[in-house]
């Protein structure tokens, strides 16, 4: 394959602090060369930067136009002959310029979202106020249309293109929008069962005819914090690591994935590395997946 990767190094809209030093640090600890061993063609490294000339005081605003540059630089590396694009998001609020940029380059996608938490809230059921437990909910089209329209994504991700792998940490709200929509999830006690490379392939293989094209998101607070240190907010239960590899891979096996992430890695609470290897390994079993699809 030829692979572009994306760094957007942005927890919400700050950068140089907490999970936006992640892309980064993925980059040191040899992501490239390692999809280069496999034998794929690597382009350099793309950074999104918001110029200062156009932040604003409004984070939504903000969110929008890093977006906009993000499936911008989606939208390219999908031009390319067998192009995929490996998105580094310092957090899971600038997934929808990956979605975005999918949606551009080939249709409305489909989503399969592996997280400990839903991020399905909107500004009407959010007791928080964060940002960044809204991104899902905002690519379904529920929320803040302004974010999601400035990077083309346009219609919404269609709720029977969406999975939520994991999700052991559901607000009430949440738990309420997976019962009225028919997004399908594999809960994370499936993820703990024996065989669960099958168990995920045979629930992904009834919305396999959804859509052409798919967009794999790796929130890394899925695995714990044992394998993810630094986690803002810690799930109750949590797969073993090995079942998280396998499930990665079987996602990528059984759906026409064009676009991957990696999100919420932060270096700083990583004293003894494991945190970044698991991101690696994670990064490494979509795309072998794929590979052997």
């Amino acid at each position: 394959m030829h692979i572009t990767i994306i760094s957007v190094p942005y927890q919400i809209d700050i950068t140089r602090w907490g999970c936006a030093q992640g892309p980064q640090a993925f980059l040191d600890h040899g992501l490239r060369q390692r999809l280069e061993e496999k034998g794929h063609r690597v382009a350099k490294p793309v950074w999104i930067e918001l110029p200062r000339a156009e932040r604003t005081r409004d984070s939504v605003t903000n969110l929008g136009r890093i977006a906009r540059r993000t499936a911008a630089a989606v939208h390219e590396a999908l031009q390319q002959e067998d192009g995929f694009a490996l998105v580094l998001e310092g957090d899971c609020t600038h997934a929808i310029g990956a979605i975005g940029g999918l949606a551009q380059a080939r249709g409305n996608p489909g989503v399969v979202w592996f997280d400990a938490h839903g991020d399905l809230h909107t500004m009407a059921t959010t007791t928080s106020g964060f940002l960044g437990g809204m991104p899902y909910a905002v690519a379904l089209g529920w929320d803040l249309q302004d974010w999601r329209q400035a990077c083309g994504l346009e219609p919404p991700v269609r709720p029977e293109a969406a999975v939520l792998v994991g999700g052991s940490d559901l607000d009430e709200a949440e738990i309420v929008a997976l019962e009225r929509h028919p997004i399908l999830h594999i809960e994370t006690s499936m993820l703990t069962k024996p065989d669960v490379a099958e168990r995920v392939q045979t629930a992904l293989h009834a919305r396999a005819t959804e859509t052409q094209a798919w967009y794999l998101h790796l929130d890394l607070d899925v695995g714990g914090p044992e394998v993810s240190p630094g986690g803002l907010t810690p799930a109750p239960l949590w797969p073993p690591r090995e079942h998280l590899l396998a499930a990665v891979s079987a996602t990528t096996r059984t759906l026409p994935v064009k676009v991957a992430s990696l999100a919420v890695y932060n270096p700083s609470a990583d004293s003894d590395g494991r945190g970044v290897q698991f991101g690696l390994d994670m990064a490494a079993a979509a795309i072998d997946g794929l590979a052997s699809a």
